[in-house]
C-alpha cells in the first residue's frame, strides 16, 4: 500500500470529521426510511400519509449539527425525493384536486421548515396550474421562506425555491400569464437575492470569534448559492440593457454596498462582471465605478476594477467595430479614469497602482487618434494621486509595469510625447528609475531609432535623467557603484549618435548636441567623462562636413567649452587627445586661430595635468605626431608649437626618451624647409644618445644606446637624401660619414659580447641599415660617394 500522501490532521480534526460523517449517516437514513413510506404512500394515493412522511423526511433538514459541506449532501438526497412528491401532487390535480387546496392543506404542517419545502413544491404546481397569477405566488413564496432564519437552513430553502421557480420564470418571459410582467420576475429574482445574501452574511456573526476562519471557509463554500440568483437574471431576455441599468444593477449595487461584508462585496462584484454581457457595462460604467467608491476598506476594490477593465479589454480585441463605436458613444474611457481619481484616495498605493494600470491597458488597446493624449492622462492623474503616498516594493513593481506598457505599445518618438511619464517615473526608488530609463535607452539602440529634434531630445533627458544627471542630495543613499555607472554612460554615450536631424541639417544636429553637452553637464564627474567625448566626436563630424565657416567657428568654441568640462573632472589625458582631434579638424578647415588654440591647449594640459613620466612621453608623441598631420599653420604660429615640442622633448627625464623625442620633432621643422633647425634637433638627440650611453643598462623593450645611434644615423639618412644642394644649416656629408663610424665602433662591440635578444635586435637593425646606404649610393652615386662603409 502506498504511503498516504495527504497532510497530518489534528486527533481533534479527526473526532470532528468522524462525527459529521456519523451525523450524516444517520440524517440520511431517517431520509431514507421516511422517503420509502412517503413513496409507500404515494402508491396507495394515501394524500394524508403522504404529507405526514414528506413532513418527516424534510424535518432531518431542521439539524444544526452538519457543516455546510456535509448539509449540502443531505440537501440534495432530500431534493431528490422531493422531485417524486412534486409529481404526485401533479397527479392530484388530474384527480379532482386543485392547486389551491393542496397549497393550502400544506399549510397545516407542524414545522416551519418542512411546511415551507411543501409549500414551494406545491407552488411549482400551483404555477403551472394557472389558477392564480404567477408573480402573486412567487411574491408569497419569497416571503413566507423568510419565516427561516437560520443562515445554512434559509440559505438552501432559498436555493430550493429558486430552482424551483425557473419554470414560472420562463412562463412569465414568454407572455403565458398576462397578468405577470418581466418587472414582476425580476423583482421576484431580486428580493431572493437580498434575502440570500443577508443570510449568507449573517453567517459570519454565528459562533465563536475563534471559529471565524473556518466559518469564512464555509461561506467560500456556499457563495455561489448566492450567486445563482445573478446568473438567473442575465439570462433573462426580457431584461435589457434600459432595465439592466435603471433597476438591476442599483438594487444589487444596494444591497452589496449596505451588506458591508469584504467576501459578499469581492464575490458579488466579480459575479456581476463575469455573468452580465459587455454592452450592459459599457452603458452603466460609470453606476459600476461609483458602486465600487462605496464599498468596505477591506474589500479589494483594484481588483474588481481591474476585472472589469479587463472584460471589457477582451470585448474590444474579440469584437473592435462594434465594440469601439460604444466605447467612443458612452465615453467608457472617461468614465473609468475620472472615479478612479477618487476611489485611489481611499486605497494603498499598491491598489491604486493596479487600477491605472489597468485603465492604462485599456486606453492602450481602445483608442485609437487619441491614444498618447489617454496615456498622458492616465499618467498624469497616477502621478497625482500617488505624489504623497507611501509606495511599498509591490506598488513600485506595478508602476514600473504602468511605464513599460506604453514602452512596448509605442514608438520612441510617439513616447517622448508623454509630458507625464517622468512624474511616474519619480514615484519610484532611484534603483528602479535607473531600471526604466536603461530600458528607454537599451529598446532606442536596438531599433537604431532616431531623435530627430530638440525637443523630443530635452523630453529624453527628462525620461532618463536618472542615469544622466547625479542625484539631488538626500535623494539617492545608495552606495556608488563606478563600474555600474561607467555601464550605464557607456549606454548614453552610444545614445548620442541617434540624436541627430534625420534631413542631415547640421544646424538642427547642432542645437541637439548642445542641449546635450548641458544635460550631460549636470552628470558630475563620474558620468561626464563617459559622456561628453561622444559629443565631442559628433560635433567634429559636423564640422568636418560644414560649408559655413561662421558655424564651424563656433562648433570649435564650444568644442574648447566641451573639452575644458572633461579636463575639470579631471580627466586630462582624454581631454589631451580631444584637444588634438580638434586641432587636427581645425586645421583641415583652414581655422588656424581655433587650430592654434586648441594646440596651446594641449601643450598647457600637457605641461600641468599629466605628471607622470610615461604618460608624459606618450602625449609628445602624440602631439609632434599632429603638429605633423597640419598643413595650414602659418610660420611664426607653427614656429611656436614645434618650438615648443622642442623644449618640452628636452625636458623629459630619461635620456633615451629625450633623444627620441627631439629626433622627431626634426620633422616639424623639416615640413616648413628649416634645415637650421632640423640640423640643431638631431645633434641634440645625438647628445642625448651619448649621455644615456653612459648611464645604467635600459630597461626591457627600451632603446639601448647602440640602438639609438642607429635610429638617429637613419634620421641623418633620411634628412640628407630629402635636402637640395646648397640649402643653408645643412647636413653634411662628413656629418653622416662620423655618425656610420660610431655606430660601426659601437656594433662591433656589441657583436663581441655575449648574444642575446637585445644583441640580436640591435644587429639586426644595424644589418637593414647597411643595406639601406649601400641602396643609396647605387641610386645617388654622387651624392653618396664620399660615405665609405667598414664591411
Amino acid at each position: 500500500m502506498e504511503p498516504s500522501t495527504s497532510p497530518p490532521v489534528s486527533t481533534m480534526d479527526q473526532i470532528m470529521a468522524a462525527e459529521q460523517e456519523k451525523w450524516l449517516a444517520d440524517a440520511k437514513a431517517a431520509v431514507k426510511q421516511q422517503a420509502f413510506y412517503m413513496k409507500r404512500a404515494i402508491d396507495e394515493d394515501n394524500l394524508r400519509d403522504v404529507f405526514k412522511y414528506s413532513s418527516a423526511m424534510l424535518g432531518e433538514l431542521r439539524t444544526s449539527l452538519l457543516s455546510p459541506q456535509k448539509y449540502y449532501e443531505l440537501y440534495m438526497r432530500a431534493f431528490d425525493e422531493l422531485r417524486q412528491l412534486e409529481m404526485f401532487f401533479e397527479e392530484q390535480r388530474g384527480k379532482g384536486h386543485t392547486a389551491s387546496e393542496l397549497y393550502e392543506l400544506v399549510q397545516h404542517a407542524g414545522n416551519v421548515l418542512p411546511r415551507l419545502y411543501l409549500l414551494v413544491t406545491v407552488g411549482a404546481v400551483f404555477i403551472r396550474s394557472h389558477e392564480s397569477p404567477i408573480k402573486a405566488l412567487l411574491k408569497d413564496l419569497v416571503e413566507m421562506c423568510g419565516g427561516i432564519q437560520h443562515p445554512v437552513r434559509g440559505l438552501f430553502l432559498r436555493t430550493y425555491l429558486t430552482q424551483i421557480s425557473r419554470e414560472g420564470l420562463t412562463l412569465i418571459e414568454n407572455k403565458v400569464d398576462e397578468e405577470s410582467t418581466t418587472g414582476d420576475a425580476v423583482e421576484f429574482v431580486l428580493q431572493n437575492f437580498t434575502e440570500m445574501n443577508k443570510l449568507w452574511v449573517r453567517m459570519k456573526h454565528q459562533g465563536p470569534v475563534r471559529e471565524r476562519a473556518k466559518r469564512e471557509r464555509e461561506r467560500k463554500e456556499l457563495r455561489d448559492l448566492v450567486g445563482k440568483n445573478l446568473v438567473i437574471l442575465s439570462s433573462m431576455e426580457e431584461v435589457d440593457v434600459e432595465m439592466y441599468g435603471e433597476i438591476v444593477l442599483p438594487r444589487i449595487l444596494e444591497q452589496v454596498v449596505n451588506c458591508k461584508d469584504e467576501l459578499a462585496q469581492n464575490y458579488l462584484m466579480d459575479c456581476i462582471i463575469q455573468v452580465f454581457p459587455d454592452e450592459f457595462h459599457i452603458k452603466t460604467v460609470e453606476t459600476f465605478v461609483e458602486g465600487c467608491g462605496n464599498l468596505h476598506q477591506d474589500t479589494n476594490v483594484a481588483q474588481i476594477l481591474c476585472g472589469l477593465i479587463k472584460r471589457l479589454g477582451n470585448y474590444m480585441e474579440n469584437e473592435p467595430e462594434a465594440s469601439s463605436a460604444l466605447f467612443e458613444e458612452h465615453q467608457t474611457f472617461e468614465k473609468l479614469l475620472e472615479p478612479a481619481t477618487k476611489i485611489s484616495d481611499k486605497v494603498g498605493s499598491q491598489a491604486s497602482a493596479m487600477i491605472y494600470s489597468a485603465i492604462l491597458d485599456f486606453a492602450v488597446k481602445t483608442s485609437k487618434g487619441e491614444a498618447l493624449g489617454r496615456v498622458d492622462q492616465v499618467l498624469s492623474q497616477c502621478a497625482g494621486a500617488l505624489r504623497t503616498a507611501e509606495i511599498t516594493s509591490q506598488a513600485a513593481r506595478t508602476l514600473k509595469s504602468i511605464l513599460t506598457t506604453p514602452l512596448d505599445s509605442y514608438t520612441i518618438t510617439d513616447l517622448l510625447e508623454l509630458g507625464s511619464y517622468p512624474s511616474v517615473m519619480q514615484l519610484l526608488q532611484p534603483r528602479m528609475q535607473k531600471a526604466v530609463a536603461v530600458d528607454i535607452v537599451e529598446k532606442i539602440l536596438k531599433k537604431g531609432t532616431v531623435i530627430p529634434d530638440a525637443k523630443k531630445v530635452a523630453s529624453l533627458f527628462d525620461f532618463i535623467s536618472t542615469i544622466v544627471e547625479d542625484a539631488k542630495a538626500g535623494e539617492d543613499d545608495d552606495e556608488v557603484d563606478e563600474e555600474e555607472i561607467e555601464e550605464e554612460q557607456n549606454l548614453v554615450a552610444r545614445l548620442v549618435h541617434q540624436m541627430r536631424s534625420p534631413d542631415g541639417s547640421v544646424e538642427e544636429s547642432f542645437a541637439i548636441l548642445e542641449l546635450a553637452k548641458d544635460r550631460f553637464g549636470r552628470g558630475g564627474p563620474l558620468r561626464v567623462k563617459h559622456t561628453l567625448p561622444t559629443v565631442v566626436f559628433d560635433v567634429l563630424q559636423l564640422v568636418k562636413r560644414d560649408e559655413d565657416e561662421e558655424r564651424c567657428v563656433k562648433m570649435l568654441k564650444f568644442l574648447h567649452g566641451a573639452i575644458d568640462m572633461i579636463a575639470e573632472v579631471p580627466e586630462p589625458e582624454k581631454a589631451f587627445k580631444l584637444y588634438l582631434e580638434c586641432t587636427l579638424v581645425a586645421d583641415l578647415k583652414g581655422l588656424e586661430t581655433s587650430a592654434y588654440d586648441f594646440a596651446t591647449a594641449a601643450f598647457d594640459i600637457y605641461e600641468n595635468g599629466i605628471p607622470d613620466q610615461k604618460a608624459q612621453v606618450e602625449a609628445l608623441k602624440m602631439l609632434i605626431g599632429c603638429l605633423a598631420s597640419c598643413e595650414n599653420f602659418g610660420e611664426d604660429n607653427y614656429d611656436a608649437l614645434s618650438s615648443a615640442a622642442t623644449k618640452w622633448s628636452i625636458k623629459l627625464l630619461k635620456k633615451s626618451d629625450q633623444c627620441i623625442s627631439v629626433f622627431s620633432c626634426a620633422h616639424l621643422f623639416s615640413t616648413k624647409g628649416s634645415s637650421e633647425k632640423v640640423l640643431v634637433c638631431l645633434k641634440r638627440a645625438l647628445t642625448a644618445a651619448k649621455q644615456a650611453q653612459g648611464m645604467a643598462k635600459s630597461s626591457r623593450g627600451e632603446m639601448g644606446p647602440v640602438e639609438l645611434f642607429i635610429a638617429i644615423l637613419n634620421k641623418y639618412l633620411y634628412f640628407f637624401d630629402k635636402q637640395e644642394e646648397g640649402e643653408d644649416g645643412q647636413i653634411k656629408v662628413e656629418d653622416v660619414q662620423m655618425l656610420v663610424d660610431l655606430v660601426s665602433n659601437e656594433t662591433s662591440s656589441l657583436a663581441s659580447a655575449a648574444g642575446g635578444e637585445a644583441s640580436d635586435r640591435v644587429l639586426k637593425f644595424y644589418s637593414n641599415t647597411l643595406r639601406h646606404i649601400m641602396a643609396l649610393k647605387e641610386k645617388k652615386p654622387e651624392k653618396y660617394s664620399a660615405l665609405s662603409l667598414k664591411t
